[in-house]
């Protein structure tokens, strides 16, 4: 899959969540506490799809009964393009005008390829809090769209992307809004413009002026974090060493 982010259509954008969705699907603890989910940006609901057939393993590695918890997907035509079975709904959604409006709170939010299409991505998460118990477990994947390549650097910007992240800047958003960045999952592999990330629900949002110099005082951050901060008074990408959640450690000091 060679196509950048912003150019994928649904089912390169599906190919790309299986990655992370079959390394979910190993942990079943995590599994049978779900109750209610949501996919953010759904389109067709192929990712949804394999969260609604999702099952537990037998100690020989054979499929379980379905655990069937209830599975909601939003887009702006998710009623037209999909349809309603049993564990699964469908709900038209601006996330640009609307406010998520659901009776319970999620457990899980999924939001693969949604976020550079959202006008304030920083209210935007502060919705997606609201619509989470603490303790729930959020997925981002969004497109890097500044990076070098064969040592020239690269900068695109496609229609309908209004904004472009950075590793440093992700981070921020989440710790402003209530997001855990002390023990998280994040993924950018060297030359590619995709970032995912794995975290949940701690806290209410904090106020949007609060700098990273007040967050790392309170002793929120992982001390990787605390350490860049305190050594330069804002987080750089350089210097950040992450995890995945197959295990796989990125550093970010010999990075781009």
């Amino acid at each position: 899959m060679n196509r950048e982010v912003s150019k994928w259509d649904d089912n390169e954008s599906h190919q790309h969540s299986l990655l992370a969705l079959h390394l979910l699907d190993q942990f079943d603890d995590f599994k049978v506490s779900i109750k209610h989910m949501a996919d953010f940006g759904c389109g067709k609901g192929y990712d949804l799809e394999f969260w609604a057939n999702m099952h537990e393993w037998d100690e020989a590695g054979n499929p379980g009964p379905k655990l069937n918890f209830n599975c909601v997907g939003f887009d702006l035509n998710a009623e037209s393009n999909t349809v309603n079975r049993h564990n699964i709904k469908y709900k038209n959604h601006d996330f640009n005008k609307d406010n998520v409006i659901w009776s319970v709170p999620f457990d899980v939010v999924w939001c693969h390829n949604l976020m550079q299409h959202i006008y304030s991505p920083v209210e935007f998460l502060g919705r997606v809090n609201r619509a989470m118990s603490t303790g729930s477990m959020l997925y981002l994947c969004v497109p890097s769209t500044v990076s070098v390549y064969q040592n020239r650097f690269q900068n695109y910007t496609p229609s309908q992307n209004y904004n472009t992240f950075t590793v440093s800047q992700i981070l921020y958003l989440l710790a402003l809004n209530g997001f855990d960045v002390n023990d998280f999952y994040l993924k950018k592999e060297k030359y590619t413009d995709i970032i995912e990330v794995l975290t949940y629900k701690e806290r209410e949002p904090l106020p949007y002026n609060t700098s990273w110099y007040e967050i790392a005082d309170m002793n929120i951050v992982n001390d990787n974090i605390k350490e860049i901060i305190l050594k330069n008074n804002i987080l750089s990408d350089q210097g950040l060493v992450t995890k995945w959640l197959d295990g796989v450690t990125y550093d970010y000091r010999w990075h781009n």
